[in-house]
């Protein structure tokens, strides 16, 4: 731990030392008073502040708690030293484990440290979001979003045509920008290659239920590849630090790492500004002092993530009141959704078989380009093969009984007692588009990455019907020193639970079942995870509640876009309720999960966030 921070010390010297001149350290003379201020400089944050800066018309600053760290380089998260140190609440239906929340600390924040796989969710995901407007005609939806993804997201590298014909990569170019500038986000093919793929994708691709879509990208699911957040040329991380930060050195553009936003001070109603301090003990602002408030002229843009943004607006005194009156902070605005509406995707270890003999591996093409060695980014996380399905698939047999469970419901059956009535009438409207959703094959309940070296897969689960929340931490004596308390409640609607029991019987199937091309290959006998002493449901919820892990590190929905009085903390315009000159802007909005990993959707929602706040501007 002390080697970690004396190197995360030097790292943060030496990145100041030659910093542009817009790139803050406590000592700098920081202005008191920007257009905008946006409080986290991570996916969403640095999105927003690029976009709000690159006219020159406008002042802008980024307020950081992670340092200025490098991570260009992909490879496994190194935290404590780029991430947070936080763990989740006992769950209880988890059998009371704990979990630890991986969230990026640095600058660029999840995009810096995640496995850059970018993924959109389908045409039924953000179309939900729309009905959850409770408005007309939402400009929420698919269209709008891809919209967005093209704005965000440039096609750096397309597969190689030679690897393509090999292992049938199809991807859909109008379905992303083309500004090969280099401050943009890239989307890349990678070179890599395993031939042992291709007998594993030939069997997926033609067993029942399997839809091949020409890529993810389409709004719908099935078995396709994925490109990688990677330079072109180098394939090295393209994240929000270097598509939005890294070179701009706009004199209008500022960042501060390192700093602590303590909460938004309003006057009155109206956001006025931030009180921050520096993460380092030993650092002070200018003059000595170690907490003081920027103004705002404009907006103040939260961007601090599912987990933290919530944390700072209820220590503002947004959030729900009966928490903020325990906690002694005095109440802005009553809403109760501050912190509620919690929803991550989901993940068991691996299905693991051996095999009894190895599919053949034919032969390919010598001159494709060769695999490149393991000491390279492109090596570490190159093209991404996924299987995404819906419960039609999943589980033909049982998915409409499974549907009519969850809409036979009460709404507030498994909510937390004393749910505010707001909250429940937002889960209503969830949980009737949720039911009607399972009937369909696009939407996606399960992903699976597959790779050719080994008969095991990790299926995750993509979207939940248990709901969690982010609160204060009314056991510590000053809730401002406490990280939040974060629960999942996962499992806390047994839904959950009996859908990951139908993801585990459907990829058994993928490697035993008659209708399998990998039965051949595979002893039924051999499974080692679960185990075939796990032979009926109760026993596989059982192992279930021992093994499964709540999060994906994907955190949404804590304030989410809705109604009020449905439990929502922003309207369509992404302002939060009840009070001027205050937006969200990152996956607290979401107000569900969507069938994919979140970066990609974070970048267009931000894209999004922009001009709307310019438009008001």
């Amino acid at each position: 731990m002390a080697l970690s921070i004396v190197l995360t010390l030097l790292s943060l010297s030496r990145t100041v030392a030659s910093r542009p001149w817009s790139l803050l350290s406590h000592q700098d003379n920081i202005r008191e008073t920007y257009d905008y201020i946006v409080v986290g400089g991570g996916t969403a944050g640095l999105t927003v502040a690029d976009r709000l800066s690159e006219s020159g018309r406008y002042t802008v600053l980024a307020v950081e708690y992670g340092f200025l760290t490098k991570t260009d380089i992909p490879g496994v998260p190194n935290f404590p030293t780029n991430g947070y140190n936080i763990t989740s609440a006992p769950q209880r239906w988890l059998n009371n484990r704990t979990f630890p929340i991986l969230l990026g600390c640095v600058v660029g924040g999840s995009s810096a440290v995640n496995a850059q796989a970018l993924q959109r969710g389908t045409t039924i995901d953000y179309n939900i979001w729309g009905e959850l407007s409770g408005v007309r005609n939402s400009h929420w939806n698919f269209d709008t979003i891809q919209h967005y993804i093209r704005k965000a997201i440039q096609l750096g590298g397309p597969p190689h045509p030679g690897i393509a014909a090999a292992y049938n990569i199809s991807y859909e170019p109008s379905n992303y920008g083309h500004n090969t500038t280099k401050h943009s986000i890239f989307a890349t093919y990678s070179i890599r290659h395993t031939p042992a793929v291709i007998p594993v994708y030939n069997a997926i691709k033609n067993y029942q239920g399997v839809d091949v879509p020409i890529d993810g990208t389409v709004g719908t699911n099935g078995l396709f590849w994925i490109p990688r957040s990677m330079d072109p040329v180098t394939f090295n991380r393209s994240y929000s630090r270097t598509g939005h930060w890294d070179d701009l050195n706009r004199k209008n553009y500022h960042l501060l790492p390192g700093t602590k936003v303590r909460r938004v001070v309003f006057k009155g109603k109206a956001a006025h500004g931030v009180e921050i301090t520096p993460r380092l003990p030993s650092v002070t602002f200018k003059g000595g002092q170690r907490k003081i408030t920027i103004k705002a002229r404009k907006e103040i843009i939260m961007a601090a993530g599912a987990i933290h943004t919530p944390h700072i607006l209820q220590l503002s005194g947004v959030g729900p009141a009966d928490l903020l009156k325990k906690a002694k902070i005095p109440v802005v605005v009553d809403l109760p959704g501050v912190g509620a509406n919690l929803q991550d995707h989901a993940h068991h270890p691996n299905i693991v078989y051996n095999w009894s003999s190895p599919p053949p591996i034919p032969a390919t093409d010598p001159t494709l380009p060769p695999i490149p060695p393991p000491s390279s980014p492109e090596f570490l996380f190159g093209p991404g093969l996924v299987l995404l399905q819906g419960l039609p698939s999943l589980s033909p047999t049982r998915y409409k009984s499974l549907s009519a469970n969850l809409s036979a419901q009460s709404p507030s059956m498994y909510l937390p007692p004393g749910t505010h009535p707001t909250l429940i009438a937002g889960y209503a409207q969830q949980q009737k588009l949720y039911s009607q959703a399972m009937l369909r094959k696009e939407f996606s309940f399960s992903i699976a990455a597959i790779t050719g070296s080994a008969p095991t897969t990790g299926p995750q689960l993509m979207h939940t019907f248990s709901r969690g929340f982010v609160s204060l931490n009314l056991s510590h004596p000053d809730p401002f020193d406490s990280p939040p308390v974060v629960d999942y409640r996962f499992g806390s609607n047994p839904l959950d639970i009996d859908i990951v029991v139908e993801n585990i019987k459907y990829f058994r199937g993928w490697y035993t079942s008659p209708f399998s091309q990998l039965s051949r290959y595979v002893d039924p006998l051999s499974e080692s995870v679960p185990g075939r002493q796990y032979d009926t449901d109760e026993k596989l919820r059982e192992w279930v509640r021992n093994n499964l892990w709540p999060s994906v590190f994907h955190p949404v929905g804590t304030a989410a876009k809705m109604p009020r009085d449905w439990g929502g903390v922003v309207d369509e315009e992404l302002r939060v309720y009840g009070v001027k000159r205050l937006s969200v802007v990152d996956t607290s909005v979401f107000p569900t999960l969507i069938g994919a990993t979140t970066s990609l959707t974070v970048y267009a929602v931000a894209e999004k966030a922009a001009d709307l706040i310019k438009a008001r501007a």
